[in-house]
């Protein structure tokens, strides 16, 4: 569904990204992953369009994305930035229902219902009536995860639902501020989407949450493809290190069907001196 072809960015005269290529199917969770400042949020807003001047190729379904009306563009696929400011005071309900004005700002029923369905999937119907900024980042983070699954959604749920080849969600940083419970709804929900044949294309952190949902990991390193797969192929200890600059084992566990990625503190090759001093290991 996603053909990236030698896909660079200069932005001022730094160069951002440097012909970077990868494909990502319908019904797919591919999560980028690399340093700080390898490109990851940058590659994103080129697939998001945000920043036009690429050279390359984008093909979504097929279709050049510069080809793409911006309204087509719209209802295809939902973009979760990184960092969305909003101090005026919408309603959590109001701001779950800026994902349906890309249909139109008269919303029907139906739209009502996909909102109050989004809202209740990220669990924060129960706040609809909070005023926006009293929220906590957590909370704030899955009203707005609520806001693009309604404008992804063609009907309430994920039950019985095509979306193969339709629908993409760009994810940047999606699990920012939540707990450790939320962190799992809201890679289960990608998951679920998945499911339905939608395309989400997700930057992460966190390599045990990659290593648990992701299909395919595409890492980055200076602007570049350093190497992509599956998490059995990039969750290597020399990968991490070349990438990351961090030593790692990677182990497995008789109850993950994924790799373990632990760092050299947690090996026991560091220890800091409260773990000396309590000879925790």
């Amino acid at each position: 569904m996603l053909h990236i072809k030698n896909i660079s960015l200069t932005l001022g005269k730094m160069p951002i990204l440097k012909g970077i290529s990868f494909d990502a199917s319908a019904g797919e969770l591919c999560v980028i992953m690399g340093a700080n400042g390898a490109g990851k949020s940058t590659l994103l807003k080129v697939i998001a369009g945000e920043y036009p001047t690429y050279r390359g190729d984008v093909m979504i379904a097929g279709q050049a994305l510069r080809n793409i009306p911006i309204a087509r563009q719209a209802t295809t696929r939902a973009v979760l930035s990184q960092h969305v400011t909003l101090n005026q005071a919408f309603s959590v309900q109001d701001v779950a229902a800026m994902g349906r004005y890309v249909y139109s700002r008269n919303l029907e029923s139906l739209d009502k219902e996909i909102v109050k369905s989004a809202l209740q999937i990220m669990q924060v119907y129960d706040l609809k009536d909070r005023a926006y900024p009293t929220l906590s980042g957590g909370q704030k983070q899955r009203v707005q995860l609520a806001r693009v699954l309604a404008q992804l959604l063609e009907a309430p749920g994920l039950q019985e639902l095509d979306y193969t080849g339709k629908k993409m969600l760009l994810l940047d940083e999606p699990v920012t501020g939540m707990d450790i419970l939320h962190e799992q709804l809201a890679l289960q929900l990608a998951t679920k989407l998945t499911a339905a044949g939608v395309l989400v294309v997700a930057v992460l952190h966190d390599f045990q949450l990659a290593a648990a949902f992701a299909h395919r990991i595409i890492l980055l390193k200076e602007g570049t493809l350093y190497t992509q797969g599956t998490v059995d192929d990039v969750f290597t200890s020399a990968h991490i290190k070349n990438s990351f600059g961090v030593e790692v084992s990677i182990l497995s566990h008789p109850q993950c069907n994924y790799p373990l990625v632990v760092t050299a503190a947690t090996t026991g090759l560091f220890q800091s001196p409260a773990r000396k001093a309590l000879n925790v290991f």
